[in-house]
């Protein structure tokens, strides 16, 4: 089975993208986690590094898993290998930042529990996964892991994504497009603040669909190789989108992205292929789904140790990065990668060994 190197890290930049916007984005009164001196739009619209994870999976999902014409895919076995890839670090994440919120409360009595969200209801729904399973709405305990259930709806209902997305007709697959953008465009017009709304499934639905019919696309055009300047005219569309505060203008320079990465003759690609941006890639999801663990614990150190207070606001974000980062290389290493391997040989049956290690 085929990896996509560009594409692997690309989900890197991603969540880091993603971080910055949790650290530097100015939340009212309480100001930027981190004063590093300056602020930019770029930072404020790190939210948009989820809407470019749901393309990037619906593309990948559909390469790895789209049955061939006249042929059904294995439901059971596909939800076996999603569940194997994204539910035992979701669930470590998920008891572990519960177990911080109850000692917090316990030994500093500040009482916080049934409020804000942590609740004995929302803690159940979110660990079936199914607290982001609505158009829009508050998230609870760990509120990232909104985007993983949302996710996870598109994985249960990942047959009729298929259905709906039209083959081999080029004009019908960029119509289909064009309305997932269209339906992207009205969800912006009617939120307060562009696609940064409170985690549902409005953003899940349009993009992850746009994902599956860029594959679609892709086995359309069988003999197109790309163009090399293809990726960096994707970046120009993602930059003007921001510059802009056109979100869907972005998604749609997403979209040409990935698409555009798939290939091998992309400029990006070489540096992109690169295997220390590979591994870093392949840990993304583990830094997106652990990053308010560590974020929380150096909040609490620097509220305790002076020296780390007063340290430059840069260096005290560098200081997190690492300790986000390192965090993130363990849950891999001890917790996704043995853990993915067991589901799969436990339950997932014959499914071949490489699709259920494939990196999706």
């Amino acid at each position: 089975m085929q990896q996509f190197k560009p594409l692997t890290s690309l989900r890197l930049f991603l969540a880091l993208w993603v971080l910055c916007r949790h650290w530097f984005h100015a939340y009212g009164a309480e100001g930027t986690l981190f004063d590093i001196g300056f602020t930019s739009t770029w930072f404020d619209h790190g939210y948009l590094g989820v809407d470019g994870f749901f393309i990037l999976s619906g593309f990948i999902l559909a390469y790895n898993y789209d049955p061939a014409p006249g042929k059904t895919i294995s439901w059971k076995r596909f939800i076996v290998a999603r569940i194997a890839r994204i539910y035992p670090v979701y669930l470590v994440c998920l008891f572990a930042f519960a177990l911080a919120v109850i000692a917090r409360d316990l030994l500093l009595h500040t009482h916080n529990l049934g409020t804000g969200g942590y609740t004995a209801p929302t803690f159940l729904r979110e660990m079936l996964m199914l607290g982001a399973w609505r158009y829009a709405g508050e998230s609870g305990w760990n509120d990232v892991d909104w985007s993983v259930s949302a996710e996870w709806f598109a994985y249960v209902f990942f047959p009729l994504f298929l259905l709906v997305a039209p083959r081999l007709s080029r004009a019908r697959i960029l119509l289909a497009g064009g309305m997932a953008l269209a339906a992207l465009a009205v969800v912006e017009a009617t939120s307060p603040d562009h696609l940064s709304l409170s985690g549902g499934l409005a953003r899940l639905v349009p993009e992850f669909l746009l994902g599956v019919l860029l594959c679609r696309l892709r086995e359309a055009m069988p003999r197109h190789e790309g163009f090399r300047a293809g990726g960096m005219l994707s970046l120009c569309v993602c930059s003007l989108g921001i510059s802009l505060g056109l979100d869907v203008l972005f998604v749609a320079g997403s979209a040409g992205l990935v698409f555009c990465l798939s290939y091998h003759k992309d400029a990006l690609t070489r540096v992109l292929s690169l295997r220390s941006l590979v591994f870093l890639g392949e840990v993304s999801y583990c830094i997106y789904i652990v990053q308010r663990i560590p974020q929380y614990m150096f909040e609490f150190a620097r509220g305790k140790v002076a020296a780390v207070a007063t340290l430059p606001g840069i260096v005290q974000a560098a200081l997190l990065l690492a300790l986000t980062v390192g965090i993130a290389i363990v849950l891999h290493l001890a917790v996704e990668k043995p853990m993915r391997v067991y589901i799969n040989r436990r339950i997932g049956g014959k499914m071949p060994l490489a699709k259920t290690l494939a990196n999706t």
